[in-house]
């Protein structure tokens, strides 16, 4: 049987996927952000059984063309097993979190061309903060080796070949195999992931910067 190349897997990791920026919930941005570089690919929306009642509507008041998938999406082994062998027929899987609504071309341009050497490709963007381990009186017990620490961000695009879901959470969306070949190529600022309301209103400062600045 003839693989197809890719398909599209967005999955609602959280309830801040519904935050709106500028009357826009993340995930239709989200879902808006993959069109842009894979227009005709076929899409997947996971989401967990307790906010599925609130995705439907959504999906449908946008016409957003889609399967939909209910299950445990933050157990990577559940969301493998969820997707089944219908994921066989693709060559890999593209797995966005709809929680970040905003990736770029550029940054999905390095993801398709390094995914042709590799089993499984992120973006990573290097930690500048400085990081400190405290303790329960609030005492600083240990300060972390910075360049040892990334910033994790998605599309991940990983070979179905490569998932295992009887595998270990290896912090990917789903689990890898044993030897699986993994690569992170440079992040960019515009996949920051929305955790808070606070964190929505700096990424809505972030694009009317951007909207008034081009």
């Amino acid at each position: 049987m003839t693989q197809a190349p890719l398909r599209l897997v967005l999955v609602i990791t959280s309830d801040t996927a519904f935050l709106e920026i500028n009357k826009t919930p993340s995930l239709i941005r989200a879902i808006q952000g993959l069109r842009e570089n894979w227009p005709t690919l076929p899409l997947t929306v996971c989401v967990s059984p307790q906010n599925s009642s609130q995705t439907y509507p959504i999906l449908e008041k946008k016409r957003v063309a889609h399967e939909i998938l209910v299950c445990e999406v933050n157990s990577p082994a559940e969301l493998a097993k969820a997707l089944g062998p219908d994921c066989q027929n693709y060559e890999g899987l593209i797995f966005h979190d709809a929680s970040r609504p905003f990736t770029s071309s550029e940054q999905s341009e390095r993801l398709i061309e390094t995914f042709t050497e590799y089993d499984a490709v992120r973006p990573a963007i290097a930690f500048t903060e400085t990081l400190k381990i405290v303790g329960s009186g609030g005492s600083i017990k240990q300060t972390i080796d910075r360049t040892k620490v990334k910033r994790i961000s998605t599309p991940e695009i990983i070979r179905t070949s490569a998932i295992d879901p009887n595998g270990n959470d290896a912090g990917w969306m789903v689990p890898l195999k044993k030897g699986a070949k993994t690569h992170h190529v440079e992040g960019t600022p515009e996949g920051l992931r929305i955790n808070s309301v606070a964190e929505r209103d700096l990424l809505e400062s972030f694009l009317h910067w951007k909207q008034t600045s081009s």
